[in-house]
């Protein structure tokens, strides 16, 4: 699907045409080429890009989106029409970078985040979902702030199974590498995934006209930098994957 300037018929999918339809045509050659089975419509709709996206895929699975890299880039912000995706999408919203692989896709772990709040739990769930369905190992990841202390690494182990429990139950065939790793949150999460991670999984907490701003430090360093794909799942969709999942949020998390 292209964007195109707004109009008087904003927000309404429409048939290519032109150029448009040149552009897209593109796209669906590259997608014949990795999955000849999947269907492909090609559409084109009007407006503000972020608001057209978020509109259009209301009703929709995902929401995948282009997302520049760091590289040679100072300003570490995600961009306006990410950040307005993800603060006001209904489903995840997955981000692949320009520097991305396409041969990595199918190796590797799906990563997720856990950082003990009750969106993380829906993290999991929909992290675990994948995984299961691409047979691939899910990777629950939380992040301690002092090495070598008892009770950090006691607090982060904890964490890590009121997320993942029941996960065992929902998708038994699920391979679970429960890890805790050290230091800055998404330095740790990024050096983590550059080892063996094909998906990188975060809950995000942005909202409104200004979500890009209000993203945390976490989702939009872990955005910008990382090598492989990320899926940033808004506040109420972690919500709605929560209540799928069995995890729980202790006083203490």
């Amino acid at each position: 699907m292209q964007v195109l300037p707004p109009s008087h018929h904003d927000h309404v999918l429409r048939a290519p045409q032109g150029r448009a339809r040149a552009l897209l045509e593109q796209g669906r050659q590259v997608a014949a080429a990795v999955a000849p089975d999947v269907p492909v419509r090609l559409s084109v709709v009007t407006g503000v890009c972020g608001p057209a996206l978020v509109h259009v895929a209301e009703r929709a699975e995902l929401l995948v989106l282009g997302s520049r890299t760091a590289a040679g880039d100072l300003d570490l912000t995600v961009g306006r029409v990410v950040g307005h995706a993800i603060g006001h999408a209904r489903c995840p919203v997955v981000l692949v970078p320009q520097i991305w692989d396409p041969a990595a896709a199918h190796s590797g772990n799906v990563l997720v985040h856990v950082d003990g709040t009750r969106e993380s739990i829906g993290a999991v769930a929909f992290a675990a979902d994948v995984a299961d369905r691409w047979g691939a190992p899910l990777q629950p990841v939380a992040v301690g702030v002092r090495h070598g202390s008892r009770t950090d690494e006691q607090a982060a182990r904890q964490r890590l199974a009121n997320a993942v429990a029941g996960t065992p139950d929902q998708h038994p065939d699920l391979a679970l590498h429960e890890t805790v790793v050290w230091g800055n949150a998404a330095e740790a999460i990024l050096h983590e995934a550059r080892a063996q991670a094909r998906l990188i999984v975060l809950c995000s907490r942005g909202y409104g006209a200004l979500a890009a701003s209000l993203l945390g430090a976490t989702t939009q360093t872990v955005i910008r930098m990382a090598s492989c794909p990320t899926a940033a799942l808004p506040s109420g969709v972690a919500e709605v994957w929560a209540t799928r999942g069995v995890g729980q949020v202790t006083a203490d998390a």
